[in-house]
């Protein structure tokens, strides 16, 4: 009963926070940041080249028999299934930072040699080249899986209060689906008239975002709410203290009128 009561009245509190309270302090800046950078760099690291036109990619490098398509692209599922369980199990030992920072090393290397070896087959007709760049495949989606498939959504939820957590969600998510509305229009085009090449754009991005993920992810791993508060915000402070004012405010009202 004790949960409910607690659970209604930080709901009660959390409607009354305004949108404008996720720029209001230097915190909440950075969270909002991480949040929209966190939903752009899960589409925008060459993820949905891959698993929206695996068929164009494998065209590219002679791959073209259906059947040898179909085979590639369910094996990769079960492949992603795997690793994401591998590291969502992991998540707690290795930590968030460590997992996002090994996921951007490993995308750009595997990026580079596939673009690498994509040039190398178109120029010269290379089929050993092409069987490397399937081996990319594999060794790039690992190196996703083990971050953005069990971090994308739970790490923002961490480092919002609960006051702004829904909010700071939904502005992770507006970040994810525009790039997925953009990318919808511009991939196509990107692989029709550049081939191989339109893959540098995204040893280009990758680059970047390593850099920006090196700098701005805190690592949460086996920190409270309050210490993760404290990163954010400075030392002593709370995960919601706003929402605790509204909280005792609610309470005595609610002692009043019973």
């Amino acid at each position: 009963m004790s949960e409910i009561v607690h659970a209604i009245r930080q709901e009660v509190a959390a409607k009354s926070v305004k949108w404008s309270a996720l720029v209001a302090t230097p915190g909440n800046r950075k969270r909002l940041l991480i949040a929209v950078c966190l939903g752009s760099f899960a589409q925008w690291n060459g993820i949905g080249v891959v698993s929206y036109y695996l068929t164009l990619v494998l065209n590219s490098i002679g791959i073209t028999d259906p059947f040898y398509q179909t085979l590639i692209n369910g094996l990769l599922q079960i492949f992603n299934f795997a690793a994401a369980v591998s590291a969502a199990l992991l998540v707690d030992r290795l930590g968030r930072r460590t997992l996002f920072i090994w996921s951007g090393i490993g995308m750009l290397i595997s990026y580079i040699i596939w673009t690498a070896c994509s040039a190398i087959n178109n120029e010269q007709g290379n089929k050993a080249a092409g069987y490397v760049v399937v081996v990319c495949l594999f060794v790039f989606f690992f190196h996703y899986d083990i971050a953005y498939t069990p971090l994308l959504m739970s790490y923002p939820t961490e480092i919002f209060p609960y006051s702004l957590r829904s909010k700071g969600i939904s502005c992770e998510l507006i970040s994810i689906y525009g790039s997925l509305v953009i990318q919808a229009f511009v991939n196509p085009v990107g692989m029709e008239n550049l081939g191989w090449k339109y893959y540098i754009v995204f040893c280009c991005l990758l680059v970047v975002f390593l850099v920006v993920t090196y700098f701005l992810f805190p690592e949460t791993k086996g920190r409270s709410l309050e210490e993760i508060a404290e990163i954010f915000d400075g030392p002593g402070a709370s995960p919601d203290v706003d929402l605790m004012e509204k909280e005792t405010v609610y309470g005595k009202e609610h002692k009043e009128v019973s």
